[in-house]
């Protein structure tokens, strides 16, 4: 995709699960301040030559990385938050979270958190139905923070997560060992929160993973499935075990899903919306077919 002025192109690669940065083939090769060699020479107070990290190298460099270490799936390559993904049901969704990035380099340059307007800049949470667009919409957010706000993210599903603290038992390493990268990252990414089986060990890593952000004044950004009414929450088909041939709906709260606990942190770190709409997904098969 081209890269509007950024500097920088998103694509993907073959058989690799994340998308992947690199320099537009619009930016000067070699660099026109560093003619190439990634550092320009100044001279300090006694006139002695100094090497410095060339600023032009440095920012894009730093502003890839940042990008390749987010993780976005293969998948949301194209997600930018941008006017493209606005519509008149979500419109305080959207301009919600453009009102968090905007703010994001204040909160992250002061120890303390940022007020405005009386109430603390928080994190949010997207509540909706499959299909929604509550993924591109966060891997978009995440976008806009690495590429244009220099902004460390990471987007973890919460599956892929739980399957990596397994995979690192087996090597030997700690729970916090495997989840530190998540809580050094400016901005922590869960997507599918309450999805899996929910049992007490999952609870056990969320709510590690929750109450060390919240302890550290960090940001958290989530979507899921489960919202707040029983009414519009996710209605997941169960098989009873004991009769394998009868099965029934359960219909849990985000609140019912995560706890007490963890749904007490995240209301105070996040504000709570919801994203509604049909299913994307079934919308572009069907006009595929025709």
């Amino acid at each position: 995709m081209r890269c509007k002025d950024s500097r920088i192109n998103i694509s993907v690669r073959p058989r690799k699960r994340y998308a992947h940065a690199g320099i537009c083939e619009c930016v000067s090769s070699p660099c026109k301040t560093c003619k190439g060699t990634g550092y320009i020479m100044e001279h300090d107070s006694f006139q002695r030559d100094v090497a410095l990290v060339c600023p032009e190298c440095e920012h894009v460099n730093q502003r890839v990385d940042l990008y390749n270490n987010a993780r976005i799936p293969r998948r949301y390559w194209n997600s930018r938050l941008d006017s493209d993904d606005q519509d008149d049901e979500n419109e305080i969704v959207f301009d919600l979270l453009l009102s968090i990035f905007r703010l994001l380099p204040q909160r992250l340059s002061n120890q303390n958190i940022l007020q405005t307007e009386d109430e603390d800049l928080k994190g949010m949470v997207i509540m909706g139905s499959p299909g929604t667009g509550k993924t591109h919409l966060m891997t978009g957010f995440a976008y806009q923070c690495t590429i244009n706000q220099g902004i460390s993210c990471i987007f973890q599903s919460f599956a892929e997560l739980l399957s990596e603290l397994r995979q690192g038992y087996s090597e030997g390493k700690s729970d916090i060992e495997i989840i530190e990268p998540h809580l050094q990252t400016d901005i922590l990414i869960i997507d599918d929160l309450g999805k899996g089986r929910n049992s007490d060990w999952e609870l056990g890593i969320l709510d590690m993973l929750i109450s060390e952000r919240y302890n550290r004044n960090q940001m958290i950004m989530v979507t899921t499935n489960f919202t707040e009414s029983e009414e519009d929450t996710l209605k997941e088909q169960v098989r009873n075990r004991e009769k394998s041939e009868t099965e029934h709906f359960i219909t849990d709260t985000i609140r019912k899903r995560v706890g007490e606990r963890i749904y007490s942190r995240l209301k105070e770190m996040c504000y709570f919306e919801n994203l509604v709409g049909k299913d994307r997904r079934i919308i572009e098969d069907e006009s595929e077919e025709e």
